[in-house]
């Protein structure tokens, strides 16, 4: 496997998880549609292959890539988060969008494969197979920053009910919002009657934002409202558009934005299943 162009090549294929629990650790998997495709994944303290997870989806923005969501978040504080009882065990996973990043899309039909498929994405099926995380009825939920947040509402938007939560962080690409807005009305039967979670958050400092008017977010907002769609829209004071000031915010709770996130998925879980 010749990988040096993409900068991949220290990665291996996952073999065994035995001391991988409460670390991100980095892998590659073989996908039909895309070959050698790099992730990370979170797995819990005293993660074992004798129980179930809930699976969260990240999905990183233009110019990032698996490494993302690590630079940001300490494994330390998600295992605090766990021992402590803030939330339940969780497995985090996510791949590298493209490998070229600045051509990252999430819904070009090579990524919908790996997420969605006809049933279920392979990456997602990886991820039951490997981690027995999101195995589950409602227990996958999608997580994206930026283009990743396209991406996430895309698949909030296109497949109803297929993820149990979803949550949108600096979405300012303006393009996607006609598509968006074509698919809330398609389906909007079935997303008006499973009301599945969904919230969206931008920055007051976001640059798209004050100097690009990249606006869709609000312009979203607004079309879910006359839709009657619900779902939780914020806008963080002193937020920018970086990804780790939205994890990093802390909420008038006290609470980092970050934890907020997954005990909103863990809460749409739970009222899922009964």
């Amino acid at each position: 496997m010749n990988t040096s162009k993409y900068c991949f090549e220290s990665y291996n294929e996952i073999k065994d998880t035995s001391g991988k629990d409460g670390k991100i650790s980095f892998f590659v998997f073989n996908s039909s549609p895309r070959s050698w495709v790099p992730y990370f994944v979170y797995l819990p303290s005293n993660f074992s292959k004798e129980r179930n997870y809930p699976l969260i989806i990240f999905m990183h923005g233009q110019g990032g890539d698996e490494t993302t969501f690590n630079k940001y978040v300490n494994e330390e504080q998600l295992n605090k988060w766990i021992l402590d009882g803030e939330i339940e065990p969780v497995v985090i996973a996510g791949i590298r969008g493209d490998n070229y990043r600045e051509n990252v899309q999430w819904f070009t039909p090579e990524n919908e494969s790996l997420i969605v498929g006809e049933k279920q994405g392979e990456f997602v099926k990886y991820c039951q197979n490997n981690f027995n995380a999101g195995l589950e009825k409602n227990s996958i939920s999608i997580e994206g920053h930026s283009r990743g947040a396209a991406g996430a509402i895309h698949y909030y938007l296109k497949y109803p009910g297929k993820f149990a939560s979803v949550v949108g962080m600096g979405y300012v690409s303006d393009y996607t919002l006609p598509f968006n807005k074509k698919l809330a009305a398609q389906n909007w039967e079935l997303l008006k009657e499973l009301q599945i979670p969904l919230r969206l958050e931008i920055g007051t400092e976001d640059s798209f934002v004050l100097t690009r008017n990249r606006r869709c977010i609000y312009d979203l907002h607004d079309y879910l409202n006359e839709l009657k769609l619900n779902h939780e829209f914020e806008v963080l004071h002193g937020v920018e558009h970086r990804f780790d000031y939205f994890w990093h915010y802390y909420t008038d709770e006290g609470l980092i934005n970050g934890l907020r996130h997954l005990k909103f998925h863990e809460k749409a879980r739970k009222f899922l299943k009964k």
